[in-house]
C-alpha cells in the first residue's frame, strides 16, 4: 500500500512528466529532449518504487498524455519508445547480467520500438526513411541508454540521499 506522501511524490512527478510531455509538443526544436526527460522521470519512480509501480505510472503518463499533449502524432514516440524504455530497460537491467547480451536485448527492442512509430507515424504523415538515418538512430540509441544510465546513477547516489520524503 502507498502511503500518502509516496502519492503526492507520485503526483508531482507525474505532473512533471507531463510538462515535459506539453513542453515537446510546444517547443518542436527540442522534441526529443523533452522525451527524454519525460522517461527519465519515469526511470525515478522504478528506481524509487520498482517495477509495477514504473508500469502504472506509465499507464497514467500516457493516458493524460494523450489527453493534454496538442501533437498527438509526436506522443506516439513516447507511447512506443521513450516512457516504455524505461520499463524494459529495467526489466532487462536486473534479469540479463551479460552485458553484450542486455544491449542486444535492449538494440532489439528499439528496433521494434522504431519500426511501430514508422509505421504508424506513416499512416498520419508521409515519411521516407534511407539507411543512413537508421544506422544514425542505432548509434544515438546506445548514447540515450548511456546517458540515461548516467542520469539514473547520479540519481540513486547523489539527489535520492538528499530528499526528505
Amino acid at each position: 500500500m502507498l502511503l500518502r506522501s509516496n502519492v503526492a511524490y507520485l503526483g508531482v512527478l507525474l505532473s512533471l512528466n507531463q510538462l515535459f510531455i506539453i513542453l515537446s509538443s510546444l517547443i518542436k526544436t527540442n522534441t526529443v529532449i523533452f522525451m527524454s526527460a519525460a522517461a527519465l522521470v519515469v526511470g525515478v519512480i522504478i528506481v524509487e518504487f520498482r517495477g509495477k509501480v514504473g508500469i502504472a505510472f506509465y499507464l497514467a503518463s500516457v493516458f493524460l498524455g494523450l489527453i493534454l499533449t496538442f501533437d498527438k502524432v509526436e506522443i506516439i514516440t513516447y507511447i512506443c519508445f521513450f516512457g516504455l524504455y524505461s520499463i524494459v530497460k529495467h526489466y532487462i537491467e536486473i534479469n540479463i547480467f551479460n552485458k553484450y547480451i542486455s544491449y542486444g536485448v535492449k538494440l532489439f527492442f528499439f528496433n521494434i520500438s522504431l519500426l511501430s512509430i514508422y509505421l504508424i507515424v506513416r499512416l498520419f504523415v508521409p515519411l521516407n526513411l534511407f539507411w543512413w538515418m537508421i544506422l544514425g538512430a542505432q548509434i544515438l540509441f546506445f548514447l540515450y541508454d548511456y546517458a540515461f544510465t548516467i542520469f539514473i546513477n547520479y540519481y540513486i547516489e547523489t539527489i535520492r540521499p538528499k530528499l526528505k520524503r
